[in-house]
């Protein structure tokens, strides 16, 4: 396969897992496979970048397919909870509030991890970057998107999903605001550039 076909296949099993969380109503059987077709989606997702750099066959219009399908399913994946829950959860009206603040969280810190990336300047510097912290790495798992798939597990017992996607999004939004402050901070020291 291609990266980009593995890039689609990555979009169509999540839009499956997406689908089948909006069409019927939460059971058991059904939170394990939206979660399984969820996580397939996120490792076919993390996977057409190997294969560009195994390949390859990397492209600027590969990797504007890769971000564009991950900030449509950033946005779909929230907007499937809200309508699940909307027909089919046993809450209250204020709880829809949370898959539509989550979805905020995600797309801005989505949005401005890329700018952050592309604003940054290039250093030159052909050192190897130190080793991720593992501290660092598990603090960041509640805002990592294969975690968000996991959850679904708990998805046929409504009021433990809602609890347990109510934590990621108030982890998530800590987690946003110390990256986006980080990366501000970065960009402040940044020299201006030419327009």
């Amino acid at each position: 396969m291609s990266p980009n076909q593995v890039t689609v296949a990555s979009a169509l099993i999540t839009a499956l897992g997406i689908i089948a969380l909006m069409t019927g109503p939460p059971h058991p059987v059904r939170g394990i496979l939206i979660a399984v077709l969820l996580a397939l989606g996120f490792a076919l997702d993390s996977a057409d970048g190997q294969v560009a750099r195994l390949t390859g066959r990397g492209s600027p219009a590969g990797e504007w397919l890769d971000h564009v399908v991950d900030a449509g399913k950033i946005v779909s994946i929230h907007a499937a909870v809200l309508v699940a829950a909307y027909r089919f959860f046993p809450l209250g009206g204020a709880w829809l509030l949370v898959p539509l603040g989550f979805q905020v969280v995600s797309i801005v810190t989505f949005f401005g991890g890329e700018l952050e990336r592309h604003l940054r300047p290039a250093t030159g510097d052909s050192t190897v970057p130190d080793a991720p912290s593992t501290i660092r790495a598990v603090a960041l798992l509640p805002a990592d998107y294969g975690i968000l798939a996991l959850s679904f597990i708990f998805l046929g017992w409504p009021w433990l999903f809602a609890v347990v996607y109510g934590l990621l999004f108030v982890a998530t939004t800590a987690i946003m605001a110390l990256l986006l402050s980080k990366w501000f901070r970065a960009l402040s020291r940044s020299p201006v550039r030419d327009s």
